[in-house]
């Protein structure tokens, strides 16, 4: 909101109106004081909020003294959160906290390893989520705020039978074969035969590949990559 502008200053050389305008302007002030305050959420917005609370009942104090649509708070968690989550700016009370695709947090939305920014939309906190990216054994990831999870990796097909591969993040449980979109690749200068590849038993932790000649059918030996994208919620 706009602040309040002051009424015409006193003036010593219109003596006249001294006393009326000095009421008119010392009496602006309480006015300026609360249009300041209103508009302190959004004027300290994305400024640190000193943290409190627990994992999943989260309190912040950014110094306000009320709630505004629009303002954001920012902070360094402790702790990961393990499921739905609150937040209290200011002694305000506590207030549900949403993804951006406005669904409770599941755990580990909340990191801490980067800062979180939430913004009050008049109703709940909507928190915001950096870019995650990860590598360990089974290859690398990148999760999303929006849910998006995307995972890639390698690993050498056998001549016997299918190899399987951990994905190396999870997938959401409820993640069928059919809601993963999965890519395999050969990496090999052999032209003798034609290659393909295939992948089986796939769940929302991994999959089975195989690599085979297009000529007889025979599984070969070779590095095959794959590239797989679902949701991590």
């Amino acid at each position: 909101m706009a602040i309040t502008p002051p009424p015409t200053p006193p003036n010593t050389g219109n003596p006249a109106q001294l006393e009326e305008r000095a009421d008119a302007f010392f009496g602006w002030f309480p006015t300026f004081v609360s249009d300041y305050n209103a508009d302190l959420p959004l004027l300290r917005g994305k400024t640190y909020a000193a943290r409190g609370g627990t994992a999943n009942a989260i309190t912040l104090n950014t110094g306000g003294v009320a709630l505004a649509t629009g303002m954001q708070v920012r902070w360094r968690a402790a702790a990961a959160n393990s499921g739905p989550v609150t937040i209290n700016v200011d002694g305000q009370g506590a207030i549900e906290a949403r993804t951006i695709t406005n669904v409770a947090l599941p755990a580990g939305y909340i990191r801490t390893d980067a800062d979180t920014v939430a913004t009050y939309d008049g109703t709940r906190w909507i928190v915001d989520r950096q870019i995650e990216n990860g590598i360990n054994a089974n290859g690398a990831f990148q999760r999303t705020a929006d849910g998006t999870l995307l995972c890639w990796g390698f690993g050498t097909s056998g001549t016997s039978s299918d190899t399987p591969a951990t994905f190396p993040a999870v997938f959401m449980a409820s993640n069928a074969a059919s809601e993963i979109m999965v890519t395999l690749g050969i990496n090999s200068t052999t032209t003798a035969f034609g290659m393909a590849t295939r992948f089986t038993a796939m769940t929302n932790t991994g999959l089975s590949f195989a690599a085979f000649r297009t000529d007889t059918q025979a599984l070969i030996s070779v590095r095959v990559t794959f590239i797989a994208v679902g949701r991590w919620y």
